[in-house]
């Protein structure tokens, strides 16, 4: 049994090829799976309510899975940095008898939820990593044309379904 991966399969020659009896195109993720990638990246952090995962997934169309994973990631990390921006901002440990002091030191030790906005302020910073227009996708959609085994059933069908291919 034998099973490899490569984003650029047509650097292969073929007795390489050979070897590989299974040619797999795997397309870039559906509405369906970007929504699922957000709601299990994000399963473990707390999410603000209007958070809707669905509407981020609507706008994120062309994204890879990793692309999604890195844009979620960057959301939570950028609540830690604004609530480190916060006790950095003043917070004196000489006045721990100050009761409002305590109570806004109390509110700080746990991260906020992550919010909608905090979702789209992310999409801003991480940007797609395939481009329809580029001549990766291009050429990978043509190695899978000649050698892969699942052909495009419609050839004026856009490129930017698929990405990734599987020997």
């Amino acid at each position: 049994f034998r099973f490899a991966f490569f984003v650029g399969p047509f650097d292969l020659d073929e007795a390489v090829l050979r070897r590989f009896p299974r040619r797999l195109l795997v397309p870039l993720p559906d509405l369906e799976t970007r929504t699922d990638i957000i709601d299990k990246t994000l399963a473990d952090n707390r999410l603000a309510n209007d958070v809707n995962t669905t509407a981020i997934a609507q706008k994120l169309e062309g994204y890879t899975g990793s692309d999604i994973k890195e844009l979620c990631r960057e959301a939570i990390v950028q609540i830690s940095h604004d609530q480190a921006r916060l006790l950095d901002q003043g917070f004196d440990e000489d006045f721990e008898d100050d009761e409002s002091n305590e109570s806004a030191m109390a509110g700080l030790q746990r991260l906020r939820p992550c919010s909608q906005s905090d979702l789209m302020k992310a999409m801003s910073k991480i940007k797609r990593s395939v481009s329809d227009k580029g001549t990766e996708l291009r050429r990978v959609m043509e190695w899978n044309e000649e050698y892969g085994e699942m052909k495009r059933k419609d050839k004026s069908s856009s490129p930017t379904t698929s990405m990734n291919m599987f020997l």
